[in-house]
Parts: structure tokens; C-alpha cells; sequence
């Protein structure tokens, strides 16, 4: 286990301290770091090196060619998405943009695009509020750009503006109807509990997209992941199988099937391919998902080691962080998702508070510490956040039946079995997990 963890503790613990390296001398430019890790194909990753090496030498010759530090962000983005080196490459990133904006140029396109790039990097880092100023600071300056709407779409879902997401994703696919906009499409029609809506928007996404690229494999393996969450697991299978013919060794692919299997109660196998995506990307969300693994195949001390690893390196990449790093990554959610899983519910409400004091509206935040009150046995205040988590009448069935135990565990049995009721009807693979956690009055309906 110790081997998969110290994938997961590369990524999060070195990269701060190798950009404070980079800037010890005043106008050297952060390097691209040499990586086996990624899950681009061989042309993506070529045009990523073509574009920056090309940056570099016209950055020799004329240090105040703005748009060279444009296309240096791009390229620190798209390297950060594809090996998963997210603090590294968002603070490269930020670097060169400052620069640009920072500036006195009287480019406003250039500065347009810096502030774009910006808020993609925010939103990356979850610092929403920045990033949502910075997206309007952009929209100041070119009402006609369909990638600016869309970062306030994105800021806006994550504070829990619902309604004012939907304007800018009217108005992002009025500019340009894409793979972009069709995928924001089908999150705000999931997140109103509109299923069918929302598969057939990321149908048109995929269709938009060029088979292979990174940017349409994740909008087919979230295909995957619409037909999952509504119980068509032979759909979802088939989705995440033609992903990886695209793009093999895709993690999210991989995470999909191992989703599958999680369904199909074969966990040896959703274990296999979970080890295998955290051998690409090691997400603190994919080794979590291998601990939830381990505890439902019934090895409970595995499940605790990797869950109290993932605890250990969180906290540890959040003490390594460089203290003048020009963004920090906001982990409150994942820190309260980690303390969670690992039975540090004191610890998990803590986190869980600040999450849901950045964004008190948003249904993801209530959800969570909807679950964390109810798990503690507060079901006074876990009814209170489980109003706010069924605000926009989600059809998530993973959702509605944590609702449905939170109700009958305060006392309103009736609303509580009707809504576990609905859940199943909608999905009847329930995540066990949640199953198990039901108290002892809450009358079940499996």
C-alpha cells in the first residue's frame, strides 16, 4: 500500500518546494518537469514541449513579449491536467500571468486572455471567490468570449449561484455551442435533476470533440459516469471501455470501470483498476475510493491505512506549501472528506465548516456537512443542510437516499422513506457505504 500512497505524496509534497527552486533566481521561468506520469496522448505532449521551447527562445530575445507569457500559462495548465501536478503548474502559471496583467500594456486582448487564464487557474486551485472576480474582470473586457462565461459558469456552480450559472451558459453556447459549453450544460441540467437532459447535452459534447483528446475523453467518461449514477452500468461500461481505446491507461476511464465493478460487488477487480489510475494520476479522490474499496471487501485494515495515508498527506502538503506561493490550493473539502472517511468526525466538521462558510448555497458543501452531522448524531442540524442540498431538486440517487436517512433519523420518517424510495427507483446500485450507515428506527427500503 505504502507504494501507491508515495505516488500520491510525490505529487502533492514536491512541487512546491521544487517552483521555490525555480524562483530563487529573479527572471528564470518555471521548467516543465520530467514526469513518466501523464494521461495526454504523444501529440499533446509533444505540442505542449514545441510550445514552450518556442516561448522560451522568443522570451531571449525580447523580454517584454507579453503574448509569450500567454502561451507559457497555457502550457503550464495543460501540463498541470495532464500529469495531475496541480500546485506546481498552477503557480508557474500564475507567475507569467502576473507578469501580463501586472503590466502597462494597453493590449487589452492581452490581458483579456491573461485574466481568462487566471480564473481557469483559480478555479483549479478552488479558490472560487478570485476566480469568479477575475472571470468578470475578463467579461469588462470581451462580452464575446464563450471560455470567459464559461469560468463563471464554473465559479458560480461552486458558490451555489445556480441561477446565474444558467444565464452564462445560455449566453457561453450562444457564442459558441461546443464540447465546452455542451458539458456545462449537461452539469447544470444534472445538478437540477433533469438526468435525461444532462446525458443528452454530453452526447453532443462528445460529438463536438476529437476522439482521443483529453478534453473528449473526460466528457465520455462523464457520459459514462451519467449512466452509471442512473443504474445503466452496461452503458457506462461500454463508455469507459471506448475511452480507453482512445486514450489508453485514461484514469478517469479506469476510475469509471472500477466504479462498475464497485456495482457489481466485484471489488478485487474495481481494486485492480483503481491501483492502476492512481499509477497514472494520483488523485487524493482516487486513493480515497481504494480505501472505500478495501472496506467494503472487509479488509478493514487496509481501508484504515489508506485512509488515515490520505489524512497524513494532506495535512503534509498543506504545511510544504511554499508560504509565498502566488495561489494556494483550497483542500477544506478534501481535508473534510479525508477526516470523514477516516472516523474523525470533529476534525471533518471543522473542515467541512469552512468549506460551507466560502459557499453557504452550494449543494455539494451541504451535502457534506449535512452527512458529517448526521454521522456525529446531530440530525437537528444535519436536516438543516439537507434542505439546502436538495435546493435544486437533484436526482442524484446517492444524494437522495442520504436525504432520505437524515429525515427519518430527525423524525420525519414519511418525507425520509419516500425520498430513499425515489433513490432507488432512480439507481438501484445505492453506494453500500451509506447503506450500512443507516440507524436503527430508519426503516430501510433495499
Amino acid at each position: 500500500m505504502k507504494k501507491t500512497i508515495l505516488l500520491f505524496t510525490l505529487i502533492i509534497c514536491g512541487s512546491s518546494i521544487y517552483f521555490s527552486a525555480c524562483k530563487s533566481k529573479k527572471d528564470q521561468l518555471p521548467a516543465l518537469l520530467e514526469t513518466q506520469k501523464s494521461m495526454g496522448t504523444a501529440e499533446e505532449k509533444s505540442l505542449i514541449s514545441s510550445t514552450y521551447n518556442k516561448a522560451i527562445e522568443a522570451l531571449k530575445k525580447n523580454p517584454d513579449d507579453l503574448q509569450q507569457y500567454i502561451n507559457l500559462a497555457s502550457v503550464y495548465i495543460s501540463e498541470g491536467r495532464l500529469t495531475g501536478n496541480n500546485n506546481y503548474y498552477s503557480n508557474a502559471a500564475m507567475l507569467v500571468l502576473n507578469k501580463v496583467t501586472g503590466s502597462n500594456t494597453g493590449n487589452k486582448d492581452v490581458v483579456f486572455q491573461a485574466l481568462s487564464l487566471k480564473s481557469a487557474v483559480l478555479l483549479n486551485m478552488h479558490q472560487f471567490k478570485a476566480a469568479m472576480e477575475a472571470a468578470q474582470q475578463g467579461v469588462a473586457l470581451n462580452s464575446y468570449n464563450s471560455g470567459i462565461f464559461g469560468a463563471l459558469v464554473d465559479a458560480n456552480v461552486e458558490l451555489g449561484n445556480y441561477d446565474d450559472a444558467v444565464k452564462d451558459c445560455d449566453k457561453m453556447i450562444s457564442i459558441r455551442p461546443d464540447l465546452r459549453s455542451y458539458s456545462r450544460a449537461s452539469y447544470l441540467r444534472q445538478i437540477y435533476g433533469q438526468n435525461a437532459g444532462a446525458i443528452d447535452a454530453m452526447k453532443m459534447a462528445v460529438a463536438a470533440g476529437m476522439p482521443g483528446s483529453e478534453n473528449t475523453e473526460w466528457a465520455r467518461t462523464h457520459l459514462g459516469d451519467l449512466y452509471l449514477n442512473t443504474g445503466n452500468i452496461d452503458s457506462a461500461y461500454i463508455l469507459y471501455k471506448s475511452s480507453l481505446v482512445f486514450l489508453p491507461k485514461y484514469p478517469y476511464a479506469l476510475i469509471g470501470l472500477a466504479r462498475v465493478e464497485e456495482a457489481k460487488k466485484n471489488y478485487d477487480a474495481a481494486i485492480a483498476y483503481t491501483d492502476t489510475a492512481i499509477q497514472v494520476v494520483s488523485e487524493a479522490a482516487f486513493v480515497s475510493f481504494l480505501g472505500d474499496l478495501y472496506e467494503l471487501k472487509g479488509d478493514v485494515a487496509k481501508a484504515k491505512e489508506v485512509r488515515n495515508d490520505v489524512v497524513d498527506l494532506l495535512e503534509q502538503g498543506q504545511k510544504d506549501e511554499s508560504s509565498d506561493a502566488l495561489v494556494k490550493h483550497n483542500v477544506s473539502r478534501e481535508m473534510a472528506m479525508a477526516y470523514m472517511n477516516a472516523g474523525n468526525l470533529d476534525k471533518a466538521l471543522q473542515y467541512a465548516q469552512t468549506d460551507i462558510n466560502m459557499r453557504p448555497e452550494n449543494i455539494d458543501a451541504n451535502e457534506l456537512i449535512a452527512w458529517v452531522y448526521y454521522l456525529k448524531g446531530d440530525f437537528a442540524n444535519a436536516k438543516i443542510h439537507a434542505d439546502k442540498m436538495l435546493a435544486t431538486k437533484t436526482q442524484n440517487a446517492n444524494t437522495l437516499y442520504k436525504a432520505g436517512l437524515i429525515y427519518a433519523a430527525a423524525g420525519d420518517t414519511g418525507k425520509g422513506n419516500a425520498l430513499m424510495q425515489n433513490a432507488v427507483a432512480i439507481n438501484q446500485y445505492i453506494d453500500q457505504r451509506i447503506i450500512k450507515e443507516a440507524k436503527p428506527l430508519v426503516a430501510l427500503n433495499k
